[in-house]
């Protein structure tokens, strides 16, 4: 049976990156980019609906719940079975979130941002650590044995991968 197996290992790794039949794609990881203009657009606005929902954080009577890379959902919860948003809160990149002492903690991108809650409804930004966190080397998918598009620092930053069908990508790792 083991035998079996390494043979059945053998064959599936020989089909990674292998184009389709009659087109001449494949599948592989194409870079998304933003413009720096992008990342540094910080500030509240109206409510919006969720689409990627991350990780919820009780403060007080609110909720604040992240929107994967795009911002983070404030949330009246005074009445939970009539909770309402009552603001977004956009930091572009963000992922994870934390509450202390009236303050709220983000990550935006490599930087630590502090928001002062005092304003629920407009919380303020009052500091901003700069390169608090490794920034993430987006030369190449966090993947290995994949074809990918080769990344182009004309475009702008590359803030994560997408998978996609492509016409034999140049890159590979």
């Amino acid at each position: 049976m083991r035998r079996y197996s390494c043979f059945l290992l053998l064959l599936l790794a020989g089909c990674v990156g292998e184009p389709l039949p009659n087109t001449g794609e494949m599948l592989a990881y194409a870079p998304v980019y933003a413009t720096q203009t992008q990342i540094d657009d910080i500030g509240i606005t109206t409510p919006k609906p969720t689409t990627r929902a991350g990780k919820i954080y009780a403060y007080n009577q609110y909720l604040f719940q992240v929107e994967q890379a795009e911002g983070i959902h404030i949330i009246d919860n005074a009445a939970p079975r009539e909770a309402r948003k009552i603001g977004f809160l956009k930091v572009p990149f963000c992922t994870e979130i934390a509450i202390r002492g009236g303050y709220l903690y983000t990550n935006h991108v490599d930087d630590l941002v502090v928001f002062n809650l005092a304003n629920i409804a407009g919380p303020q930004v009052v500091k901003r650590l700069e390169g608090a966190f490794p920034q993430i080397d987006q030369k190449h998918p966090p993947f290995s044995n994949t074809y990918f598009e080769c990344p182009d620092p004309k475009k702008g930053i590359v803030v994560r991968w997408e998978q996609k069908l492509m016409k034999m990508p140049a890159c590979r790792r």
